[in-house]
Protein backbone atom coordinates (compact mmCIF):
# COMPACT_ATOMS: atom_id res chain seq x y z
CA UNK A 1 0.00 0.00 0.00
CA UNK A 2 1.10 3.56 -0.94
CA UNK A 3 1.92 5.85 2.11
CA UNK A 4 2.49 9.53 2.26
CA UNK A 5 6.19 9.21 2.34
CA UNK A 6 5.84 7.64 -1.01
CA UNK A 7 3.50 10.35 -2.15
CA UNK A 8 5.53 12.75 -1.16
CA UNK A 9 8.74 11.80 -3.15
CA UNK A 10 6.45 10.32 -6.61
CA UNK A 11 4.50 13.80 -6.49
CA UNK A 12 4.47 17.18 -8.54
CA UNK A 13 4.91 20.33 -5.80
CA UNK A 14 1.92 20.56 -4.19
CA UNK A 15 0.62 23.31 -1.35
CA UNK A 16 1.22 22.95 2.21
CA UNK A 17 -3.12 23.24 2.06
CA UNK A 18 -2.79 20.40 -0.90
CA UNK A 19 -0.39 18.00 1.07
CA UNK A 20 -2.81 17.92 4.29
CA UNK A 21 -5.51 17.26 2.17
CA UNK A 22 -3.59 14.14 0.92
CA UNK A 23 -2.26 13.19 3.99
CA UNK A 24 -5.72 13.19 5.46
CA UNK A 25 -7.48 10.83 2.61
CA UNK A 26 -4.61 8.37 3.52
CA UNK A 27 -4.95 8.64 7.14
CA UNK A 28 -8.85 8.47 6.89
CA UNK A 29 -7.71 4.01 5.18
CA UNK A 30 -6.49 3.81 9.38
CA UNK A 31 -9.48 4.51 10.77
CA UNK A 32 -11.33 1.76 12.61
CA UNK A 33 -14.96 0.94 11.66
CA UNK A 34 -16.91 1.14 14.55
CA UNK A 35 -18.57 -2.40 15.10
CA UNK A 36 -19.75 -1.94 18.86
CA UNK A 37 -23.79 -2.17 18.72
CA UNK A 38 -25.32 0.99 19.46
CA UNK A 39 -28.15 -1.28 21.77
CA UNK A 40 -27.69 -4.45 23.16
CA UNK A 41 -25.04 -6.72 23.22
CA UNK A 42 -22.93 -8.48 20.55
CA UNK A 43 -24.97 -9.92 17.68
CA UNK A 44 -21.88 -12.19 16.46
CA UNK A 45 -22.18 -15.94 16.18
CA UNK A 46 -19.03 -16.77 18.03
CA UNK A 47 -16.33 -19.70 17.84
CA UNK A 48 -17.33 -21.43 20.61
CA UNK A 49 -20.84 -21.69 22.94
CA UNK A 50 -20.81 -18.71 24.91
CA UNK A 51 -21.52 -19.52 28.55
CA UNK A 52 -24.84 -18.01 30.02
CA UNK A 53 -22.79 -16.11 32.50
CA UNK A 54 -21.57 -13.73 29.52
CA UNK A 55 -24.88 -13.11 28.12
CA UNK A 56 -26.96 -9.74 29.20
CA UNK A 57 -30.10 -11.31 31.09
CA UNK A 58 -32.09 -8.17 29.06
CA UNK A 59 -31.45 -9.09 25.25
CA UNK A 60 -29.64 -12.31 26.27
CA UNK A 61 -26.90 -11.63 23.73
CA UNK A 62 -23.21 -11.47 24.24
CA UNK A 63 -22.71 -8.65 26.89
CA UNK A 64 -21.22 -5.21 25.99
CA UNK A 65 -19.86 -2.87 28.19
CA UNK A 66 -20.94 -5.28 30.99
CA UNK A 67 -22.41 -4.12 34.49
CA UNK A 68 -23.24 -6.11 37.53
CA UNK A 69 -26.06 -4.62 39.65
CA UNK A 70 -26.44 -4.55 43.26
CA UNK A 71 -28.18 -8.04 42.95
CA UNK A 72 -25.49 -9.54 41.14
CA UNK A 73 -26.68 -9.87 37.59
CA UNK A 74 -25.00 -8.72 34.54
CA UNK A 75 -26.66 -6.33 31.83
CA UNK A 76 -24.96 -4.47 28.69
CA UNK A 77 -24.67 -0.78 30.07
CA UNK A 78 -27.42 0.14 27.41
CA UNK A 79 -29.66 -2.36 28.72
CA UNK A 80 -29.09 -0.96 32.31
CA UNK A 81 -29.82 2.26 30.91
CA UNK A 82 -33.10 1.74 29.34
CA UNK A 83 -34.23 -0.75 32.43
CA UNK A 84 -33.40 2.49 34.88
CA UNK A 85 -35.64 4.78 32.37
CA UNK A 86 -38.41 2.54 32.56
CA UNK A 87 -41.86 3.64 34.71
CA UNK A 88 -40.52 0.56 36.62
CA UNK A 89 -36.90 0.40 36.90
CA UNK A 90 -36.39 -3.47 38.44
CA UNK A 91 -34.29 -6.11 37.72
CA UNK A 92 -35.94 -8.36 35.25
CA UNK A 93 -34.71 -11.25 36.98
CA UNK A 94 -35.77 -11.01 40.91
CA UNK A 95 -37.74 -8.00 40.53
CA UNK A 96 -35.50 -5.64 42.89
CA UNK A 97 -35.41 -2.38 42.57
CA UNK A 98 -32.73 -0.10 40.44
CA UNK A 99 -31.85 3.50 40.95
CA UNK A 100 -30.75 5.98 38.50
CA UNK A 101 -28.05 7.07 41.03
CA UNK A 102 -26.32 3.39 42.15
CA UNK A 103 -23.28 2.77 40.64
CA UNK A 104 -22.77 -0.48 38.82
CA UNK A 105 -20.07 -2.99 39.15
CA UNK A 106 -18.20 -3.12 35.78
CA UNK A 107 -17.76 -6.63 34.74
CA UNK A 108 -14.64 -7.92 33.39
CA UNK A 109 -15.93 -10.47 30.42
CA UNK A 110 -13.00 -12.06 28.85
CA UNK A 111 -12.64 -12.20 24.50
CA UNK A 112 -13.98 -15.01 22.41
CA UNK A 113 -12.91 -16.18 19.15
CA UNK A 114 -15.45 -15.21 16.37
CA UNK A 115 -15.36 -15.51 12.87
CA UNK A 116 -14.50 -12.85 10.43
CA UNK A 117 -17.48 -11.46 9.21
CA UNK A 118 -15.82 -11.24 5.75
CA UNK A 119 -15.36 -15.00 5.66
CA UNK A 120 -11.93 -14.74 5.25
CA UNK A 121 -11.90 -17.96 7.52
CA UNK A 122 -9.84 -16.68 9.95
CA UNK A 123 -10.80 -16.76 13.70
CA UNK A 124 -10.04 -13.87 15.58
CA UNK A 125 -10.87 -12.62 19.69
CA UNK A 126 -13.82 -10.59 19.55
CA UNK A 127 -11.89 -7.57 21.00
CA UNK A 128 -9.23 -7.74 18.05
CA UNK A 129 -12.15 -7.60 15.07
CA UNK A 130 -11.51 -4.08 14.64
CA UNK A 131 -7.69 -4.32 13.97
CA UNK A 132 -8.33 -7.61 11.53
CA UNK A 133 -10.93 -5.51 9.57
CA UNK A 134 -7.82 -2.88 8.72
CA UNK A 135 -5.89 -5.67 7.25
CA UNK A 136 -8.49 -8.49 5.97
CA UNK A 137 -8.39 -9.33 2.64
CA UNK A 138 -11.90 -9.33 1.95
CA UNK A 139 -13.54 -6.61 3.67
CA UNK A 140 -15.63 -4.14 1.31
CA UNK A 141 -14.27 -0.46 1.67
CA UNK A 142 -14.59 2.52 -0.65
CA UNK A 143 -11.61 4.59 -2.16
CA UNK A 144 -10.72 6.92 0.25
CA UNK A 145 -10.58 9.69 -2.68
CA UNK A 146 -14.42 9.26 -2.77
CA UNK A 147 -15.06 12.89 -1.76
CA UNK A 148 -13.08 13.97 -4.54
CA UNK A 149 -14.95 12.06 -7.54
CA UNK A 150 -14.10 8.43 -6.90
CA UNK A 151 -16.69 5.70 -7.15
CA UNK A 152 -14.72 3.18 -6.38
CA UNK A 153 -15.58 0.16 -4.08
CA UNK A 154 -13.30 -3.08 -3.50
CA UNK A 155 -11.53 -5.14 -0.82
CA UNK A 156 -7.97 -4.12 0.89
CA UNK A 157 -6.30 -6.01 -1.99
CA UNK A 158 -8.29 -4.64 -4.97
CA UNK A 159 -8.13 -1.29 -3.22
CA UNK A 160 -4.58 -0.85 -3.00
CA UNK A 161 -4.21 -2.06 -6.95
CA UNK A 162 -6.76 0.66 -7.55
CA UNK A 163 -4.83 3.40 -5.85
CA UNK A 164 -1.26 2.56 -7.11
CA UNK A 165 -2.92 2.62 -10.72
CA UNK A 166 -4.76 5.68 -10.29
CA UNK A 167 -3.05 8.04 -8.10
CA UNK A 168 -2.55 10.83 -10.83
CA UNK A 169 -6.20 10.97 -11.18
CA UNK A 170 -6.55 11.02 -7.24
CA UNK A 171 -3.58 13.78 -7.35
CA UNK A 172 -5.10 15.76 -10.21
CA UNK A 173 -8.59 15.38 -8.18
CA UNK A 174 -7.58 16.48 -5.23
CA UNK A 175 -5.77 19.43 -7.35
CA UNK A 176 -8.95 20.60 -9.31
CA UNK A 177 -10.73 21.01 -5.71
CA UNK A 178 -7.85 22.43 -4.16
CA UNK A 179 -8.00 24.98 -7.06
CA UNK A 180 -12.10 25.44 -6.35
CA UNK A 181 -11.32 26.10 -2.76
CA UNK A 182 -9.00 28.64 -3.37
CA UNK A 183 -10.59 30.38 -6.03
CA UNK A 184 -13.61 30.09 -3.24
CA UNK A 185 -11.51 31.09 -0.59
CA UNK A 186 -10.65 34.23 -3.01
CA UNK A 187 -13.90 35.25 -3.76
CA UNK A 188 -14.66 34.94 -0.15
CA UNK A 189 -11.83 37.19 0.74
CA UNK A 190 -13.12 39.62 -1.91
CA UNK A 191 -16.49 39.43 -0.30
CA UNK A 192 -15.18 40.02 3.31
CA UNK A 193 -13.16 43.06 2.07
CA UNK A 194 -16.12 44.70 0.79
CA UNK A 195 -18.15 43.56 3.25
CA UNK A 196 -15.27 45.64 5.82
CA UNK A 197 -15.58 48.77 3.42
CA UNK A 198 -19.61 48.13 4.17
CA UNK A 199 -18.52 47.74 7.46
CA UNK A 200 -16.38 50.78 7.63
CA UNK A 201 -18.85 53.26 5.68
CA UNK A 202 -21.81 52.12 7.88
CA UNK A 203 -20.15 52.71 10.75
CA UNK A 204 -19.23 56.03 9.58
CA UNK A 205 -23.00 56.49 9.28
CA UNK A 206 -23.58 55.65 12.66
CA UNK A 207 -21.23 57.93 14.20
CA UNK A 208 -22.70 60.61 12.37
CA UNK A 209 -26.47 59.60 12.82
CA UNK A 210 -25.34 59.30 16.83
CA UNK A 211 -23.86 63.01 16.62
CA UNK A 212 -27.52 64.09 15.13
CA UNK A 213 -29.32 62.17 17.79
CA UNK A 214 -27.32 64.05 20.46
CA UNK A 215 -27.53 67.02 18.65
CA UNK A 216 -31.67 66.75 18.11
CA UNK A 217 -31.68 64.98 22.05
CA UNK A 218 -30.06 68.46 23.03
CA UNK A 219 -32.37 70.79 20.89
CA UNK A 220 -35.46 68.08 22.41
CA UNK A 221 -34.29 69.45 25.55
CA UNK A 222 -33.57 72.94 24.84
CA UNK A 223 -37.20 72.67 23.32
CA UNK A 224 -38.72 70.83 26.35
CA UNK A 225 -37.49 73.34 28.91
CA UNK A 226 -38.27 76.00 26.19
CA UNK A 227 -41.59 74.74 25.71
CA UNK A 228 -42.19 74.42 30.07
CA UNK A 229 -40.93 78.21 30.35
CA UNK A 230 -43.66 78.68 27.73
CA UNK A 231 -46.61 77.30 29.33
CA UNK A 232 -45.82 79.01 32.78
CA UNK A 233 -45.78 81.89 30.07
CA UNK A 234 -48.52 80.95 29.13
CA UNK A 235 -50.30 80.41 32.05
CA UNK A 236 -49.15 83.44 34.17
CA UNK A 237 -50.48 85.68 30.83
CA UNK A 238 -54.22 83.79 30.98
CA UNK A 239 -53.91 85.26 34.70
CA UNK A 240 -53.11 88.18 33.40
CA UNK A 241 -55.69 88.73 30.80
CA UNK A 242 -57.89 87.76 33.43
CA UNK A 243 -56.89 90.59 35.90
CA UNK A 244 -57.21 92.94 33.00
CA UNK A 245 -60.39 91.89 31.94
CA UNK A 246 -61.54 92.72 35.43
CA UNK A 247 -59.78 96.12 35.65
CA UNK A 248 -61.34 96.88 32.28
CA UNK A 249 -64.53 95.98 33.35
CA UNK A 250 -64.49 98.06 36.61
CA UNK A 251 -62.91 101.07 34.86
CA UNK A 252 -65.74 100.54 32.49
CA UNK A 253 -68.39 100.71 35.21
CA UNK A 254 -67.05 103.66 36.61
CA UNK A 255 -66.82 105.37 33.54
CA UNK A 256 -70.62 104.67 33.23
CA UNK A 257 -70.96 106.14 37.03
CA UNK A 258 -68.99 108.56 36.18
CA UNK A 259 -71.26 109.82 32.76
CA UNK A 260 -73.88 108.97 34.70
CA UNK A 261 -73.05 111.48 38.01
CA UNK A 262 -72.24 114.13 35.05
CA UNK A 263 -75.40 113.92 33.52
CA UNK A 264 -76.67 114.81 36.78
CA UNK A 265 -74.86 117.73 37.27
CA UNK A 266 -75.43 118.99 33.89
CA UNK A 267 -79.44 118.30 34.53
CA UNK A 268 -78.46 120.11 37.92
CA UNK A 269 -76.79 122.87 35.89
CA UNK A 270 -79.44 123.26 34.19
CA UNK A 271 -82.35 123.64 36.70
CA UNK A 272 -79.66 126.12 38.50
CA UNK A 273 -79.78 128.26 34.92
CA UNK A 274 -83.23 128.48 34.71
CA UNK A 275 -83.82 129.40 38.20
CA UNK A 276 -81.43 131.81 37.99
CA UNK A 277 -82.69 133.35 35.13
CA UNK A 278 -86.36 133.39 36.69
CA UNK A 279 -84.90 135.39 39.83
CA UNK A 280 -82.87 137.91 37.11
CA UNK A 281 -86.32 138.37 35.60
CA UNK A 282 -88.08 138.78 38.62
CA UNK A 283 -85.50 141.01 40.07
CA UNK A 284 -86.14 143.32 37.14
CA UNK A 285 -89.62 143.40 37.97
CA UNK A 286 -88.85 144.57 41.13
CA UNK A 287 -88.03 141.44 42.93
CA UNK A 288 -84.73 142.89 44.09
CA UNK A 289 -84.38 142.91 47.90
CA UNK A 290 -85.86 139.14 47.99
CA UNK A 291 -83.86 138.07 45.01
CA UNK A 292 -80.63 139.32 46.42
CA UNK A 293 -80.14 136.09 48.82
CA UNK A 294 -81.24 133.65 46.25
CA UNK A 295 -79.19 134.41 43.93
CA UNK A 296 -75.82 134.56 45.80
CA UNK A 297 -76.97 131.06 46.84
CA UNK A 298 -77.39 130.04 43.67
CA UNK A 299 -74.66 131.53 42.64
CA UNK A 300 -72.51 129.47 45.50
CA UNK A 301 -74.27 126.37 44.39
CA UNK A 302 -73.59 126.71 40.54
CA UNK A 303 -69.53 127.16 41.70
CA UNK A 304 -69.34 124.43 43.75
CA UNK A 305 -71.39 122.44 41.10
CA UNK A 306 -68.52 123.42 38.63
CA UNK A 307 -65.94 122.42 40.53
CA UNK A 308 -67.71 119.14 41.05
CA UNK A 309 -68.40 118.54 37.15
CA UNK A 310 -64.12 119.55 36.56
CA UNK A 311 -62.64 117.30 39.43
CA UNK A 312 -65.45 114.18 37.47
CA UNK A 313 -64.11 115.50 34.05
CA UNK A 314 -60.61 114.98 35.23
CA UNK A 315 -61.42 111.36 36.67
CA UNK A 316 -62.75 110.86 33.68
CA UNK A 317 -59.65 111.54 31.53
CA UNK A 318 -57.65 109.48 34.12
CA UNK A 319 -59.97 106.74 33.16
CA UNK A 320 -59.83 106.97 29.53
CA UNK A 321 -55.74 106.79 29.30
CA UNK A 322 -55.72 104.07 31.50
CA UNK A 323 -58.59 102.10 29.79
CA UNK A 324 -56.28 103.07 26.83
CA UNK A 325 -53.09 101.59 28.20
CA UNK A 326 -54.45 98.61 29.37
CA UNK A 327 -56.36 97.37 26.08
CA UNK A 328 -52.90 98.50 24.08
CA UNK A 329 -50.85 97.01 26.57
CA UNK A 330 -48.56 94.57 25.15
CA UNK A 331 -46.15 91.17 26.94
CA UNK A 332 -43.94 90.07 24.15
CA UNK A 333 -41.45 92.89 23.50
CA UNK A 334 -43.32 93.75 20.87
CA UNK A 335 -44.91 97.78 20.14
CA UNK A 336 -47.02 98.94 17.57
CA UNK A 337 -47.91 102.80 18.03
CA UNK A 338 -50.35 104.21 16.35
CA UNK A 339 -50.29 108.10 15.56
CA UNK A 340 -53.07 110.01 14.76
CA UNK A 341 -53.20 113.63 13.53
CA UNK A 342 -49.66 114.28 11.90
CA UNK A 343 -49.72 117.11 10.86
CA UNK A 344 -51.18 119.05 13.77
CA UNK A 345 -49.14 117.12 16.25
CA UNK A 346 -45.73 118.59 13.81
CA UNK A 347 -47.01 121.58 14.00
CA UNK A 348 -47.22 121.61 17.54
CA UNK A 349 -43.48 120.50 17.89
CA UNK A 350 -42.50 123.02 15.61
CA UNK A 351 -44.26 125.98 17.25
CA UNK A 352 -43.06 124.82 20.81
CA UNK A 353 -46.42 123.70 21.80
CA UNK A 354 -45.44 119.79 22.50
CA UNK A 355 -42.04 118.84 21.30
CA UNK A 356 -42.30 114.95 21.83
CA UNK A 357 -45.04 112.51 22.32
CA UNK A 358 -44.43 109.22 24.49
CA UNK A 359 -46.73 106.00 23.85
CA UNK A 360 -48.19 103.74 25.84
CA UNK A 361 -45.66 101.02 27.81
CA UNK A 362 -45.04 97.89 26.89
CA UNK A 363 -43.17 94.57 28.13
CA UNK A 364 -40.70 91.73 27.90
CA UNK A 365 -43.01 90.13 29.42
CA UNK A 366 -46.08 89.82 32.39
CA UNK A 367 -43.12 90.33 35.11
CA UNK A 368 -40.68 91.58 32.35
CA UNK A 369 -38.97 95.08 31.50
CA UNK A 370 -41.80 98.25 31.31
CA UNK A 371 -40.56 100.11 27.81
CA UNK A 372 -42.02 103.10 26.13
CA UNK A 373 -41.08 104.74 23.07
CA UNK A 374 -40.24 108.71 22.70
CA UNK A 375 -40.54 110.69 18.98
CA UNK A 376 -40.05 114.17 18.29
CA UNK A 377 -41.57 114.78 15.18
CA UNK A 378 -39.64 117.75 14.01
CA UNK A 379 -36.28 116.22 15.34
CA UNK A 380 -34.13 116.80 18.63
CA UNK A 381 -30.59 117.79 18.71
CA UNK A 382 -28.68 117.36 15.02
CA UNK A 383 -32.05 116.15 13.83
CA UNK A 384 -33.97 119.39 14.74
CA UNK A 385 -36.18 121.17 12.09
CA UNK A 386 -35.09 118.55 9.39
CA UNK A 387 -35.69 114.93 10.70
CA UNK A 388 -37.89 112.57 12.80
CA UNK A 389 -35.97 111.63 15.94
CA UNK A 390 -36.47 108.26 17.65
CA UNK A 391 -35.91 107.03 21.02
CA UNK A 392 -36.24 103.93 23.13
CA UNK A 393 -36.84 104.36 26.93
CA UNK A 394 -36.51 101.86 29.74
CA UNK A 395 -39.64 102.47 32.53
CA UNK A 396 -39.73 101.78 36.07
CA UNK A 397 -41.84 98.54 36.85
CA UNK A 398 -42.79 97.09 39.30
CA UNK A 399 -40.79 93.16 38.99
CA UNK A 400 -37.46 94.89 38.37
CA UNK A 401 -35.99 93.71 42.03
CA UNK A 402 -36.53 90.54 39.93
CA UNK A 403 -34.80 91.09 36.60
CA UNK A 404 -30.68 91.60 35.63
CA UNK A 405 -29.20 94.54 34.94
CA UNK A 406 -28.35 96.34 33.53
CA UNK A 407 -30.50 96.10 30.53
CA UNK A 408 -28.52 94.18 28.00
CA UNK A 409 -31.55 93.00 25.25
CA UNK A 410 -30.84 94.38 21.78
CA UNK A 411 -33.65 96.85 20.62
CA UNK A 412 -35.02 97.57 17.05
CA UNK A 413 -37.04 100.72 16.06
CA UNK A 414 -39.28 100.80 12.77
CA UNK A 415 -41.35 103.42 11.03
CA UNK A 416 -43.45 101.02 8.75
CA UNK A 417 -44.79 101.45 5.47
CA UNK A 418 -48.26 101.22 4.81
CA UNK A 419 -47.85 100.47 0.98
CA UNK A 420 -48.11 97.18 -0.33
CA UNK A 421 -44.06 97.01 -1.05
CA UNK A 422 -43.63 97.43 2.86
CA UNK A 423 -39.98 99.50 2.80
CA UNK A 424 -40.15 99.81 6.45
CA UNK A 425 -37.31 101.99 8.08
CA UNK A 426 -35.50 100.32 10.76
CA UNK A 427 -32.48 100.47 12.99
CA UNK A 428 -30.84 98.69 15.90
CA UNK A 429 -28.89 98.76 18.56
CA UNK A 430 -27.05 97.21 21.94
CA UNK A 431 -27.56 98.98 24.57
CA UNK A 432 -24.35 99.91 26.39
CA UNK A 433 -24.16 98.23 29.56
CA UNK A 434 -22.42 101.51 30.99
CA UNK A 435 -25.01 103.74 29.93
CA UNK A 436 -26.37 105.06 32.45
CA UNK A 437 -30.22 105.09 29.92
CA UNK A 438 -30.13 100.95 30.90
CA UNK A 439 -29.31 100.97 34.38
CA UNK A 440 -31.79 100.11 37.21
CA UNK A 441 -34.40 103.04 37.15
CA UNK A 442 -34.57 105.16 39.84
CA UNK A 443 -37.05 107.25 38.61
CA UNK A 444 -40.32 106.84 36.92
CA UNK A 445 -38.19 106.42 33.26
CA UNK A 446 -34.32 106.66 32.23
CA UNK A 447 -32.99 109.53 30.14
CA UNK A 448 -34.06 107.98 26.49
CA UNK A 449 -31.62 106.46 24.14
CA UNK A 450 -32.08 106.29 20.43
CA UNK A 451 -31.83 108.18 16.77
CA UNK A 452 -31.67 111.63 16.48
CA UNK A 453 -31.31 110.86 13.05
CA UNK A 454 -33.95 108.30 12.41
CA UNK A 455 -35.29 109.37 8.91
CA UNK A 456 -35.46 112.46 7.35
CA UNK A 457 -39.18 114.15 6.81
CA UNK A 458 -38.56 114.75 3.22
CA UNK A 459 -39.04 110.85 2.65
CA UNK A 460 -40.91 110.65 5.41
CA UNK A 461 -43.62 113.05 3.86
CA UNK A 462 -43.01 112.34 0.08
CA UNK A 463 -43.63 108.39 0.82
CA UNK A 464 -46.33 106.33 1.85
CA UNK A 465 -45.39 106.47 6.04
CA UNK A 466 -48.30 108.57 6.04
CA UNK A 467 -51.74 107.33 4.98
CA UNK A 468 -54.92 109.11 6.74
CA UNK A 469 -52.83 111.34 8.50
CA UNK A 470 -51.63 108.50 10.76
CA UNK A 471 -47.98 106.85 11.01
CA UNK A 472 -46.86 103.85 12.56
CA UNK A 473 -43.64 103.32 14.82
CA UNK A 474 -42.72 99.43 15.31
CA UNK A 475 -40.21 98.52 18.45
CA UNK A 476 -38.80 95.27 18.56
CA UNK A 477 -37.02 94.16 21.90
CA UNK A 478 -35.07 90.41 21.83
CA UNK A 479 -36.43 88.53 24.23
CA UNK A 480 -35.19 85.01 23.00
CA UNK A 481 -32.32 84.87 25.69
CA UNK A 482 -34.03 86.20 28.74
CA UNK A 483 -34.40 84.14 32.05
CA UNK A 484 -37.42 82.94 33.75
CA UNK A 485 -37.89 85.69 36.51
Amino acid sequence: MATARNIESSAPQLSLMQQANVANVLNSRLSSLNIEPEDGGFKEKFVLKLENKYKCEYCHLALCNPKQTECGHRFCESCVRKIIGSPKPVCPVDNVPLFENTKHEEFDCPSFPVPCPNKCNTRILRGELNSHQLQCLNVIMACPFSKYGCNFQGTNLELKKHEAETMAQHLNSVLMKNGDLENTILELQNKLQEKSKMIDIMSAQISHLEKEQSKLAQLASKNESRLGYMQKMLASQTDKLMNIDQASQQTFQKQEESVREVKTLEESVDKLQIQLRQLELAGRTGGMGTGAGSLTALDNQVKRHGSLLSVHDVRLADMDLRFQVLETASYNGKLIWKIRDYARRKQEAVSGKTLSLYSQPFYTGYFGYKMCARVYLNGDGMGKGTHLSLFFVVMRGEYDALLPWPFKQKVTLMLLDQAPAKSHLGDAFKPDPNSSSFKKPVGEMNIASGCPLFVAQTVLESGTYIKDDTIFIKVVVDTSDLPDP
